[in-house]
Formats: structure tokens, C-alpha cells, sequence
């Protein structure tokens, strides 16, 4: 019987495996969506600086460069993804805000 967190890892590889197989015409969709750059903090922050070496596609890499190398995502882009992340409910909001100002349900 499988515990919990085998169940885990393989919904995140089976939804990891899906981000990979984006067509290029739709690439600005995947970095307008909140979910890619939150799955890019959480794997950056939790497995971005570990340097354990492990066995992937037959070849030893530290899980740092596995992480660089088949996702893409740099450790030292952190920031700047927590400020996007941060920006996307004020732009939202403030988007929102606008457009119901400028409704008028008084049309005559």
C-alpha cells in the first residue's frame, strides 16, 4: 500500500510533465499564469540549493542543476518570483477597482 506522499510525487510528476509539453504559441500564457510562477517558488525555495546528488535519466546530478537544467528554474530568481506573485493580486484588484468605477448601471 502506497503512503501519502508517493501519491505526492507522482501527481507533481504527472503535472510537471504536462508544463513541459507547452507548444511555443503558448509560452506567454504559461508565464502570465500564477500557478507556473508558483510552482517555480516552491520548487526553487525547497529544492533550489541542494546540492545531493541523485540518479536522474541515468546520470548523476546534484538536484540543484536537475532542477536548473530540466525545469529551468534559478535559485537566485527567487525574488524577483516572489514579487511577481506579490504583484498579481494588486494589478487584480486594482484592475477590478477600475473597471467597476467606470460602470455606469444608469444607462438611460
Amino acid at each position: 500500500m502506497e503512503c501519502w506522499p508517493e501519491r505526492f510525487v507522482k501527481l507533481i510528476n504527472i503535472l510537471l510533465d504536462f508544463l513541459q509539453k507547452i507548444p511555443n504559441w503558448w509560452i506567454w500564457m504559461y508565464y502570465l499564469t500564477p500557478t507556473s510562477w508558483s510552482l517555480n517558488a516552491l520548487l526553487t525555495s525547497q529544492y533550489g540549493d541542494v546540492k545531493k546528488e541523485i540518479l536522474v535519466f541515468g546520470e548523476t546530478k546534484s538536484v540543484e542543476s536537475f532542477i536548473r537544467d530540466y525545469f529551468g528554474y534559478h535559485h537566485d530568481q527567487l525574488p524577483l518570483v516572489f514579487v511577481l506573485l506579490a504583484l498579481y493580486p494588486i494589478v487584480l484588484a486594482s484592475l477590478f477597482a477600475y473597471f467597476v468605477a467606470k460602470l455606469n448601471f444608469q444607462k438611460r
